[in-house]
């Protein structure tokens, strides 16, 4: 006789049980992996003093935003996004900055910043003067007119003359003049050497090489007939930070660090730029090595 079909309600039972036992390991191990093992995991290297690092930066000033320095080739190329400060200078290559934390190898505000990251964090660190380069020599700052007065005639000696124009006085000659690249005429009597300033009203000059002036008036007869020559210089306050003057061998003489067309004058600074100012660098941790 055949057997009849009938529900089999240990088996359901015993599938019942497994599944649940199946469920019960799988929440077990997501809590084991997803919380306990990321506790037992050991935290990352953070840099402390006496670690040789590497780190990247680019270095701002905190008035304006304009890069100074630089250890990112790409950013050095950048002038529309990371526009330059007149000091910036390129690198003969490119490269992390290398750092022994506590060693007094870059200043004290930039040890510190960056001690606590980990490789790969990212921190902005402002650094005032007295934690950065120091304070700026006043004796140094030196404001001066928008509307400069020149002389129409100078008088000097021959050795004096030779110094200034590179060359010996002869009556009747012309020179061009060193500092603002007008035309003047020489002439030597006995030991006096006078010289006759004669630029156009309205002409562009260049004083320093550096910056744009204009011609705007020239009085034959002020001063006691030393006459006066008014030069206007073309500055504005987006130029500050941006234009100066450099030595042959390229280190900063000078820098225009203000412009105020309300007053009518602006700052020449002859401090070495980092001086004085509060320096903003954003810096990334790439790599910490430990010797201990």
């Amino acid at each position: 006789m055949a057997r009849s079909l009938r529900r089999d309600d240990d088996g359901v039972s015993t599938l019942w049980s497994f599944v649940g036992v199946v469920i019960l390991v799988v929440a077990i191990l997501g809590v084991y992996y997803g919380y306990v093992v990321p506790k037992l995991a050991a935290p990352p290297l953070r840099a402390q003093g006496g670690d040789q690092v590497q780190v990247d930066y680019v270095g701002t000033f905190v008035e304006n935003g304009l890069v100074f320095d630089t250890s990112l080739q790409a950013i050095a190329r950048d002038n529309a996004s990371y526009p330059k400060a007149f000091m910036f200078a390129w690198h003969a290559s490119y490269a992390p900055l290398s750092v022994t934390i506590g060693s007094g190898g870059v200043v004290p505000g930039f040890d510190t910043g960056i001690q606590g990251l980990a490789i790969g964090d990212t921190r902005t660190i402002a650094v005032p003067p007295s934690l950065g380069y120091g304070l700026a020599d006043p004796t140094k700052i030196f404001i001066k007119p928008l509307l400069e007065s020149v002389p129409v005639r100078v008088t000097m000696d021959a050795a004096s003359f030779a110094t200034k124009y590179q060359a010996t006085p002869a009556s009747g000659t012309n020179v061009t003049d060193p500092f603002w690249g007008w035309t003047a005429t020489v002439s030597v009597a006995g030991t006096i050497v006078t010289v006759t300033n004669s630029p156009i009203p309205g002409q562009l000059v260049r004083p320093y090489g550096a910056w744009d002036a204009q011609v705007v008036s020239i009085d034959d007869a002020a001063n006691n007939g030393e006459g006066v020559i008014l030069v206007h210089h073309l500055l504005t306050s987006a130029q500050v930070d941006r234009v100066g003057q450099k030595s042959a061998g390229g280190s900063v003489v000078f820098v225009v660090t203000g412009v105020d067309t309300v007053a009518g004058t602006y700052t020449v600074n002859y401090n070495t730029p980092t001086k004085g100012r509060t320096l903003v660098f954003q810096v990334t941790m790439v790599s910490i090595s430990r010797l201990y």
